[in-house]
Protein backbone atom coordinates (compact mmCIF):
# COMPACT_ATOMS: atom_id res chain seq x y z
CA UNK A 1 0.00 0.00 0.00
CA UNK A 2 1.28 3.28 -1.02
CA UNK A 3 0.72 6.76 0.75
CA UNK A 4 -0.69 10.27 -0.02
CA UNK A 5 -1.31 13.11 0.94
CA UNK A 6 -4.21 15.23 -0.80
CA UNK A 7 -3.74 18.68 -0.19
CA UNK A 8 -6.26 21.33 -0.90
CA UNK A 9 -8.79 18.38 -0.26
CA UNK A 10 -11.92 19.62 -0.18
CA UNK A 11 -14.44 16.83 0.74
CA UNK A 12 -11.88 14.24 -0.47
CA UNK A 13 -13.41 13.36 -4.10
CA UNK A 14 -9.21 13.17 -5.43
CA UNK A 15 -8.54 11.16 -2.61
CA UNK A 16 -11.34 8.55 -2.79
CA UNK A 17 -10.59 7.68 -6.31
CA UNK A 18 -6.77 7.00 -5.08
CA UNK A 19 -8.11 4.79 -2.19
CA UNK A 20 -10.45 2.91 -4.71
CA UNK A 21 -7.85 1.28 -6.54
CA UNK A 22 -6.74 -0.85 -3.10
CA UNK A 23 -3.70 0.23 -3.89
CA UNK A 24 -2.83 3.61 -2.03
CA UNK A 25 -3.85 5.41 1.36
CA UNK A 26 -4.64 8.76 2.23
CA UNK A 27 -2.83 9.78 5.24
CA UNK A 28 -2.94 13.19 5.44
CA UNK A 29 -4.97 15.72 4.00
CA UNK A 30 -5.48 19.56 4.57
CA UNK A 31 -8.49 22.26 3.51
CA UNK A 32 -9.34 25.83 5.29
CA UNK A 33 -13.16 24.71 5.09
CA UNK A 34 -14.09 23.42 8.56
CA UNK A 35 -16.45 20.91 7.52
CA UNK A 36 -15.04 19.95 4.13
CA UNK A 37 -12.60 18.70 6.72
CA UNK A 38 -14.87 16.70 8.67
CA UNK A 39 -16.42 15.15 5.78
CA UNK A 40 -12.67 14.14 4.61
CA UNK A 41 -11.90 13.38 8.40
CA UNK A 42 -15.35 10.96 8.61
CA UNK A 43 -14.21 9.11 5.17
CA UNK A 44 -10.24 8.64 5.65
CA UNK A 45 -9.78 6.89 8.93
CA UNK A 46 -6.36 6.54 8.80
CA UNK A 47 -5.92 10.13 7.78
CA UNK A 48 -4.44 13.18 9.31
CA UNK A 49 -7.18 15.91 8.20
CA UNK A 50 -6.37 19.55 8.73
CA UNK A 51 -8.41 22.02 9.08
CA UNK A 52 -5.94 25.75 8.15
CA UNK A 53 -4.58 28.00 5.69
CA UNK A 54 -1.85 25.37 4.17
CA UNK A 55 0.46 29.03 4.20
CA UNK A 56 0.17 28.64 8.03
CA UNK A 57 0.97 24.64 8.32
CA UNK A 58 4.83 24.59 7.01
CA UNK A 59 5.72 21.22 5.58
CA UNK A 60 7.91 20.56 8.46
CA UNK A 61 5.10 20.86 10.61
CA UNK A 62 2.53 18.67 8.70
CA UNK A 63 5.61 15.90 9.05
CA UNK A 64 5.64 15.93 12.70
CA UNK A 65 1.70 15.61 12.88
CA UNK A 66 2.13 12.74 10.09
CA UNK A 67 4.60 10.96 12.64
CA UNK A 68 7.34 10.88 10.06
CA UNK A 69 5.11 8.45 7.45
CA UNK A 70 6.71 7.78 4.31
CA UNK A 71 4.86 10.19 2.05
CA UNK A 72 4.90 8.14 -1.65
CA UNK A 73 2.47 10.31 -3.42
CA UNK A 74 1.35 14.39 -3.23
CA UNK A 75 -2.46 15.06 -4.83
CA UNK A 76 -4.23 18.20 -4.73
CA UNK A 77 -5.84 21.16 -6.91
CA UNK A 78 -4.48 24.41 -6.21
CA UNK A 79 -6.22 27.75 -6.94
CA UNK A 80 -4.43 28.74 -10.24
CA UNK A 81 -2.26 31.77 -9.87
CA UNK A 82 -3.15 34.08 -12.28
CA UNK A 83 -6.62 33.70 -12.99
CA UNK A 84 -7.53 36.57 -11.36
CA UNK A 85 -7.92 39.87 -12.67
CA UNK A 86 -3.69 40.74 -13.63
CA UNK A 87 -2.52 41.44 -17.07
CA UNK A 88 -0.49 39.17 -19.37
CA UNK A 89 2.53 41.34 -18.48
CA UNK A 90 2.52 40.95 -14.96
CA UNK A 91 2.78 36.93 -15.51
CA UNK A 92 5.50 37.40 -18.32
CA UNK A 93 7.93 38.83 -15.70
CA UNK A 94 7.73 36.36 -13.63
CA UNK A 95 10.48 34.07 -15.46
CA UNK A 96 12.05 37.01 -16.33
CA UNK A 97 13.40 37.57 -12.86
CA UNK A 98 14.30 34.60 -11.33
CA UNK A 99 14.22 36.18 -7.85
CA UNK A 100 10.87 37.04 -8.26
CA UNK A 101 8.40 34.01 -7.00
CA UNK A 102 4.99 36.09 -6.25
CA UNK A 103 3.10 35.99 -10.14
CA UNK A 104 -0.06 37.61 -9.18
CA UNK A 105 -1.01 40.53 -6.91
CA UNK A 106 -3.36 38.78 -4.93
CA UNK A 107 -1.48 35.91 -2.44
CA UNK A 108 -4.62 33.79 -2.45
CA UNK A 109 -3.29 32.73 -6.07
CA UNK A 110 0.15 31.62 -5.47
CA UNK A 111 -1.29 28.41 -3.21
CA UNK A 112 0.74 26.53 -6.36
CA UNK A 113 3.72 27.61 -4.49
CA UNK A 114 3.02 26.19 -1.51
CA UNK A 115 1.86 22.79 -3.31
CA UNK A 116 5.60 22.46 -4.54
CA UNK A 117 6.74 23.41 -1.38
CA UNK A 118 4.98 20.13 -0.25
CA UNK A 119 6.55 18.37 -2.58
CA UNK A 120 10.05 19.70 -2.47
CA UNK A 121 10.27 18.96 1.18
CA UNK A 122 8.13 15.48 1.03
CA UNK A 123 9.94 14.10 -2.09
CA UNK A 124 7.61 11.78 -3.20
CA UNK A 125 7.66 9.79 -6.20
CA UNK A 126 5.37 11.61 -8.15
CA UNK A 127 2.84 14.18 -7.25
CA UNK A 128 0.12 14.95 -9.53
CA UNK A 129 -2.30 18.82 -9.92
CA UNK A 130 -5.75 18.94 -10.96
CA UNK A 131 -7.03 22.48 -12.48
CA UNK A 132 -9.32 24.05 -15.08
CA UNK A 133 -8.38 23.50 -18.47
CA UNK A 134 -7.91 27.20 -18.62
CA UNK A 135 -4.32 26.69 -16.75
CA UNK A 136 -2.83 25.63 -20.21
CA UNK A 137 -4.54 28.18 -22.44
CA UNK A 138 -4.71 31.19 -19.53
CA UNK A 139 -2.79 34.84 -21.33
CA UNK A 140 -2.04 32.79 -24.56
CA UNK A 141 -0.39 29.90 -22.48
CA UNK A 142 1.69 32.04 -20.42
CA UNK A 143 0.22 30.43 -17.13
CA UNK A 144 1.20 26.91 -17.48
CA UNK A 145 4.88 28.01 -18.67
CA UNK A 146 5.34 29.91 -15.68
CA UNK A 147 4.00 27.35 -13.46
CA UNK A 148 6.65 24.94 -15.46
CA UNK A 149 9.28 27.26 -15.47
CA UNK A 150 9.18 27.54 -11.62
CA UNK A 151 8.98 23.10 -11.55
CA UNK A 152 12.00 22.89 -14.13
CA UNK A 153 14.05 25.29 -11.86
CA UNK A 154 13.13 25.05 -8.14
CA UNK A 155 12.79 20.83 -8.77
CA UNK A 156 14.98 19.63 -11.05
CA UNK A 157 15.16 15.77 -10.16
CA UNK A 158 11.28 15.54 -11.63
CA UNK A 159 10.36 15.54 -14.89
CA UNK A 160 6.88 16.47 -15.81
CA UNK A 161 4.41 14.77 -18.46
CA UNK A 162 5.92 15.55 -21.35
CA UNK A 163 2.20 17.22 -23.05
CA UNK A 164 0.24 18.13 -20.26
CA UNK A 165 -3.92 16.69 -21.23
CA UNK A 166 -6.91 17.55 -20.26
CA UNK A 167 -9.18 14.62 -19.03
CA UNK A 168 -13.13 14.65 -19.34
CA UNK A 169 -14.88 12.36 -16.56
CA UNK A 170 -17.29 11.15 -18.95
CA UNK A 171 -14.79 9.10 -20.56
CA UNK A 172 -14.04 7.40 -17.55
CA UNK A 173 -17.35 5.88 -16.64
CA UNK A 174 -18.56 9.17 -14.61
CA UNK A 175 -22.32 10.31 -15.33
CA UNK A 176 -21.16 14.14 -16.58
CA UNK A 177 -19.45 15.86 -18.70
CA UNK A 178 -16.32 17.40 -16.48
CA UNK A 179 -13.24 18.21 -18.11
CA UNK A 180 -9.68 18.67 -15.84
CA UNK A 181 -6.10 19.43 -16.30
CA UNK A 182 -4.42 17.28 -15.03
CA UNK A 183 -0.62 17.65 -14.62
CA UNK A 184 1.82 14.88 -13.84
CA UNK A 185 5.51 15.46 -12.13
CA UNK A 186 7.51 12.35 -11.55
CA UNK A 187 11.28 11.34 -10.30
CA UNK A 188 13.13 11.37 -13.15
CA UNK A 189 13.59 7.58 -14.27
CA UNK A 190 9.60 6.66 -14.49
CA UNK A 191 7.24 6.89 -17.18
CA UNK A 192 3.62 8.04 -16.50
CA UNK A 193 0.97 7.36 -19.49
CA UNK A 194 -3.17 8.99 -18.81
CA UNK A 195 -5.31 6.38 -18.22
CA UNK A 196 -7.13 4.96 -21.14
CA UNK A 197 -10.63 5.87 -22.01
CA UNK A 198 -13.27 3.25 -21.27
CA UNK A 199 -16.84 5.19 -22.03
CA UNK A 200 -17.88 7.38 -24.61
CA UNK A 201 -20.77 10.37 -25.48
CA UNK A 202 -22.14 9.79 -28.84
CA UNK A 203 -23.27 13.21 -28.79
CA UNK A 204 -20.45 14.63 -26.96
CA UNK A 205 -18.71 17.94 -27.46
CA UNK A 206 -15.62 17.43 -25.07
CA UNK A 207 -14.78 13.27 -25.85
CA UNK A 208 -11.44 13.17 -25.39
CA UNK A 209 -8.43 10.40 -25.72
CA UNK A 210 -5.59 11.70 -24.34
CA UNK A 211 -3.81 9.07 -26.15
CA UNK A 212 -5.23 8.59 -29.77
CA UNK A 213 -6.29 11.47 -31.32
CA UNK A 214 -8.88 8.89 -33.71
CA UNK A 215 -10.18 6.37 -31.00
CA UNK A 216 -11.90 3.13 -31.85
CA UNK A 217 -15.02 3.84 -30.25
CA UNK A 218 -16.87 0.85 -31.34
CA UNK A 219 -14.76 -0.83 -28.78
CA UNK A 220 -15.95 1.41 -25.73
CA UNK A 221 -18.72 1.12 -23.65
CA UNK A 222 -21.69 3.80 -23.75
CA UNK A 223 -21.84 6.63 -21.74
CA UNK A 224 -23.32 6.56 -18.29
CA UNK A 225 -26.43 8.78 -18.47
CA UNK A 226 -28.37 11.09 -15.48
CA UNK A 227 -30.34 8.10 -15.23
CA UNK A 228 -28.29 5.32 -15.08
CA UNK A 229 -26.81 7.33 -12.27
CA UNK A 230 -30.35 8.57 -10.10
CA UNK A 231 -32.81 6.15 -10.65
CA UNK A 232 -32.58 3.48 -8.02
CA UNK A 233 -32.04 6.34 -5.43
CA UNK A 234 -34.83 7.06 -2.60
CA UNK A 235 -37.78 8.80 -3.92
CA UNK A 236 -38.01 12.07 -2.51
CA UNK A 237 -39.84 15.28 -2.55
CA UNK A 238 -38.56 18.96 -3.04
CA UNK A 239 -37.17 20.77 0.43
CA UNK A 240 -36.55 16.74 1.91
CA UNK A 241 -35.20 16.98 5.68
CA UNK A 242 -34.32 12.99 6.11
CA UNK A 243 -30.95 12.12 5.40
CA UNK A 244 -31.02 8.58 5.79
CA UNK A 245 -33.87 6.82 3.75
CA UNK A 246 -33.90 3.37 1.63
CA UNK A 247 -33.64 3.01 -1.83
CA UNK A 248 -36.42 2.95 -4.02
CA UNK A 249 -35.89 -0.23 -5.44
CA UNK A 250 -33.26 -2.93 -4.84
CA UNK A 251 -33.62 -5.37 -8.11
CA UNK A 252 -32.40 -4.68 -12.00
CA UNK A 253 -29.71 -2.76 -11.11
CA UNK A 254 -27.28 -1.22 -13.59
CA UNK A 255 -23.36 -2.06 -12.94
CA UNK A 256 -22.52 1.88 -11.91
CA UNK A 257 -25.44 1.69 -9.31
CA UNK A 258 -24.03 -1.63 -8.07
CA UNK A 259 -20.48 -0.17 -7.98
CA UNK A 260 -21.95 3.00 -6.50
CA UNK A 261 -24.11 0.64 -3.60
CA UNK A 262 -21.21 -2.16 -2.92
CA UNK A 263 -20.18 -1.19 0.80
CA UNK A 264 -23.57 -0.32 1.79
CA UNK A 265 -27.10 -1.82 2.85
CA UNK A 266 -30.75 -0.94 2.05
CA UNK A 267 -30.50 2.61 2.76
CA UNK A 268 -28.33 5.72 1.98
CA UNK A 269 -27.62 9.12 3.37
CA UNK A 270 -27.67 12.50 2.11
CA UNK A 271 -31.19 12.60 0.51
CA UNK A 272 -31.67 16.23 1.47
CA UNK A 273 -33.07 18.12 -1.18
CA UNK A 274 -33.65 22.16 -0.70
CA UNK A 275 -36.84 24.04 -0.93
CA UNK A 276 -37.65 25.93 -4.15
CA UNK A 277 -40.11 28.75 -4.33
CA UNK A 278 -43.59 28.35 -5.54
CA UNK A 279 -42.57 30.49 -8.69
CA UNK A 280 -39.59 28.50 -9.69
CA UNK A 281 -41.71 25.38 -9.21
CA UNK A 282 -44.29 26.52 -11.61
CA UNK A 283 -42.11 27.56 -14.42
CA UNK A 284 -39.56 24.12 -13.96
CA UNK A 285 -43.58 22.67 -14.90
CA UNK A 286 -42.87 24.25 -18.34
CA UNK A 287 -39.44 23.12 -19.14
CA UNK A 288 -38.77 20.16 -21.11
CA UNK A 289 -35.28 17.50 -20.33
CA UNK A 290 -33.12 19.77 -21.52
CA UNK A 291 -34.43 23.10 -22.02
CA UNK A 292 -32.68 26.45 -20.46
CA UNK A 293 -34.33 29.47 -19.55
CA UNK A 294 -34.62 31.12 -22.66
CA UNK A 295 -36.31 28.25 -24.17
CA UNK A 296 -39.40 29.05 -22.32
CA UNK A 297 -41.95 31.37 -23.54
CA UNK A 298 -41.88 35.45 -22.46
CA UNK A 299 -44.90 35.30 -20.09
CA UNK A 300 -43.25 32.11 -18.55
CA UNK A 301 -39.95 33.43 -17.75
CA UNK A 302 -41.69 36.56 -16.47
CA UNK A 303 -43.07 34.34 -13.74
CA UNK A 304 -39.17 34.36 -12.51
CA UNK A 305 -37.56 36.79 -14.61
CA UNK A 306 -33.78 37.16 -14.61
CA UNK A 307 -31.41 39.31 -17.32
CA UNK A 308 -31.87 37.86 -20.39
CA UNK A 309 -28.99 39.41 -21.61
CA UNK A 310 -26.78 37.35 -18.89
CA UNK A 311 -28.99 34.50 -17.65
CA UNK A 312 -30.09 32.66 -20.67
CA UNK A 313 -29.39 29.26 -19.25
CA UNK A 314 -29.86 30.27 -15.32
CA UNK A 315 -32.34 27.42 -15.68
CA UNK A 316 -31.67 23.92 -16.99
CA UNK A 317 -32.95 20.42 -16.81
CA UNK A 318 -31.34 17.53 -17.14
CA UNK A 319 -31.60 15.18 -19.39
CA UNK A 320 -32.06 11.52 -18.65
CA UNK A 321 -30.44 9.79 -21.36
CA UNK A 322 -27.68 12.09 -21.42
CA UNK A 323 -24.92 12.46 -19.01
CA UNK A 324 -25.28 15.33 -16.74
CA UNK A 325 -22.95 18.90 -17.44
CA UNK A 326 -20.47 19.76 -14.96
CA UNK A 327 -21.82 19.94 -11.36
CA UNK A 328 -19.99 23.09 -10.09
CA UNK A 329 -20.05 23.98 -6.35
CA UNK A 330 -22.52 26.92 -7.45
CA UNK A 331 -25.57 24.01 -6.83
CA UNK A 332 -25.26 24.80 -3.61
CA UNK A 333 -26.73 28.50 -3.96
CA UNK A 334 -30.15 27.65 -5.70
CA UNK A 335 -29.36 24.39 -7.99
CA UNK A 336 -31.64 25.92 -10.96
CA UNK A 337 -28.89 24.61 -13.13
CA UNK A 338 -29.44 20.89 -12.62
CA UNK A 339 -33.96 20.47 -12.10
CA UNK A 340 -34.37 17.18 -11.61
CA UNK A 341 -34.96 15.27 -15.45
CA UNK A 342 -38.73 14.30 -14.62
CA UNK A 343 -39.47 16.17 -11.08
CA UNK A 344 -40.59 19.30 -10.15
CA UNK A 345 -37.16 19.73 -8.09
CA UNK A 346 -33.85 20.29 -8.25
CA UNK A 347 -31.50 17.46 -7.21
CA UNK A 348 -30.86 15.99 -4.15
CA UNK A 349 -27.77 16.01 -2.52
CA UNK A 350 -27.24 12.28 -2.83
CA UNK A 351 -28.12 12.19 -6.44
CA UNK A 352 -25.40 15.59 -7.47
CA UNK A 353 -22.71 13.04 -5.24
CA UNK A 354 -23.87 10.08 -7.72
CA UNK A 355 -23.64 12.26 -10.50
CA UNK A 356 -19.84 12.91 -9.39
CA UNK A 357 -19.28 9.49 -8.88
CA UNK A 358 -19.24 9.19 -5.12
CA UNK A 359 -20.06 5.94 -3.72
CA UNK A 360 -23.30 6.24 -1.82
CA UNK A 361 -20.66 4.49 1.75
CA UNK A 362 -19.28 8.24 1.48
CA UNK A 363 -21.19 10.47 3.71
CA UNK A 364 -21.09 14.28 3.36
CA UNK A 365 -20.90 16.89 7.00
CA UNK A 366 -22.54 20.01 7.44
CA UNK A 367 -25.57 22.19 6.52
CA UNK A 368 -26.93 21.91 3.45
CA UNK A 369 -25.08 24.26 1.61
CA UNK A 370 -21.76 23.04 3.23
CA UNK A 371 -23.13 19.34 1.73
CA UNK A 372 -24.11 20.62 -2.14
CA UNK A 373 -20.50 22.92 -2.30
CA UNK A 374 -18.38 19.91 -1.20
CA UNK A 375 -20.07 17.98 -4.01
CA UNK A 376 -19.82 20.55 -6.34
CA UNK A 377 -15.94 21.44 -5.81
CA UNK A 378 -15.10 17.36 -6.13
CA UNK A 379 -12.78 16.13 -8.48
CA UNK A 380 -15.15 12.75 -9.53
CA UNK A 381 -13.89 9.73 -7.63
CA UNK A 382 -14.16 7.50 -10.63
CA UNK A 383 -11.94 10.02 -12.49
CA UNK A 384 -9.87 9.64 -10.07
CA UNK A 385 -9.19 6.04 -9.37
CA UNK A 386 -8.51 5.75 -13.03
CA UNK A 387 -5.79 8.38 -12.88
CA UNK A 388 -4.57 6.52 -9.12
CA UNK A 389 -4.20 2.88 -11.59
CA UNK A 390 -2.28 4.58 -14.17
CA UNK A 391 -0.14 6.82 -11.01
CA UNK A 392 0.54 2.98 -9.15
CA UNK A 393 1.48 1.24 -12.92
CA UNK A 394 4.06 4.45 -13.27
CA UNK A 395 5.60 3.30 -9.68
CA UNK A 396 5.72 -0.46 -11.34
CA UNK A 397 7.84 0.54 -13.78
CA UNK A 398 11.83 0.02 -13.31
CA UNK A 399 13.84 3.33 -12.98
CA UNK A 400 16.68 3.73 -15.65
Amino acid sequence: MLNFIDLFCGAGGFAKGFEMTGKFKCIGGIDNKESAIQTHKLNFKNSISICDDIRNVPPEDFNVLLNGQKVDVVIGGPPCPTFSTIGHAKIQSVYKNQEEKDITNDPRNDLFLDFLNYVDFFRPKIFVMENVPQFLTKYNGATFEAVKAIIERDLPEYEIVEKVKVLNSVNYGVPQNRRRMILVGYQKGYKFKYPEITNWFKNGKFNIDPNNDNPDTSKLKKHISVEDAISDLPQITDNWRISEVEYSRHEELNSFQKLMRKDTGISVKNNICRMSNKRAKEVFSHMKQGDIYMDLAPEIRQILPFREDIFKDRLKRLVNENPSWTVLAHIGMDGYMYIHPTEDRTLSVREAARIQSFPDDFEFIGNQQDTYVQVGNAVPPLMAMKIGESVYECLNTIKK
